[in-house]
């Protein structure tokens, strides 16, 4: 726990010797990775409730289907092919919990937003990140379901995965690279005429 601390204290006092430097992009490095190591440390002592309420949110769509059963207190979902049930345990991998540190981490120290838009655009990517993984789990769940156990590796390692990344990437891209490119001021620029030189 002590050596926990004195690296904060070292991580943070690392970001005010780079910010007075301007090193801009050693900031947003080290500003990111530390955030996302501190956000891991106290991944711990909620994981286990965010993985509850994303079983329990999914678990409405199965009671609509009738596709699965979930089991919010135990992270599972039962999945039923004829007269094969498989359950799909949702762990810290499949909560979509790291991608969302990793996301938050990269905006705090983004330098393109300012202070409201990156609290606006830091919940609107984590509730999209959700969006994409429920979208990703409950593929699975329905491959499972209507091609059976056969296509749990396909589905699990293949096809949920292309489509969270692909969603993620995405996201990425209308966050950090296209606000970046649209609010770069690059100047003003007009043709000339070579016939009024000459």
């Amino acid at each position: 726990m002590i050596l926990k601390i004195i690296l904060f204290v070292v991580w943070v006092y690392a970001l005010t010797v780079l910010k007075r430097g301007k090193l801009g992009f050693y900031y947003f490095l080290v500003g990111s990775v530390g955030t996302f190591l501190t956000l891991l440390n106290f991944m711990p002592y909620f994981k286990d409730y965010f993985i509850y309420a994303f079983v329990w949110a999914l678990g409405g769509i199965g009671d609509l289907t009738g596709l699965y059963e979930s089991y919010a207190q135990y992270g599972m979902f039962f999945i039923n092919h004829n007269d094969t049930v498989m359950s799909l345990y949702v762990d810290m991998e499949c909560s979509g919990i790291i991608e969302m540190m990793v996301y938050v981490s990269l905006l705090a120290f983004f330098p393109a937003y300012k202070p409201i838009q990156k609290l606006v655009t830091g919940i609107y990517g984590i509730v999209c990140i959700c969006i994409f993984n429920f979208i990703r789990i409950f593929t699975i769940i329905w491959m499972i379901f209507t091609f059976g156990t056969p296509v749990y590796s396909l589905a699990h390692a293949i096809v949920g995965r292309i489509i969270f990344y692909v969603l993620t990437v995405a996201l990425y891209f209308y966050v950090f690279t296209r606000h970046q490119v649209v609010g770069q001021k690059v100047g003003k620029f007009s043709y000339e005429n070579l016939d009024d030189k000459q």
